[in-house]
């Protein structure tokens, strides 16, 4: 049986997915999932702290929380 998700979590959802392709690329940044040898791989390309702080504040809005803090917004 099928989960019915509320379809604003999907939009944000799919919007994370694809904020996330995004920015791998054009950070030229490997997961573990993309890379064959994996996470533990010579070759891996991480993301600079930078592009990492970058993604987390945009990942942060689109769930609708504080780009800063991570908290949900209105409630400090």
């Amino acid at each position: 049986m099928a989960m019915n998700t509320d379809p604003e979590r999907q939009r944000r959802l799919r919007e994370l997915a694809e904020l996330h392709a995004r920015w791998q690329s054009a950070h030229q940044v490997d997961d573990a999932e993309f890379t064959p040898e994996g996470a533990d791989s010579a070759n891996r390309r991480s993301p600079s702290p930078q592009a990492q702080r970058e993604y987390l504040r945009r990942a942060r809005e689109i769930m609708g929380l504080d780009p800063d803090t991570g908290h949900y917004r209105g409630t400090e």
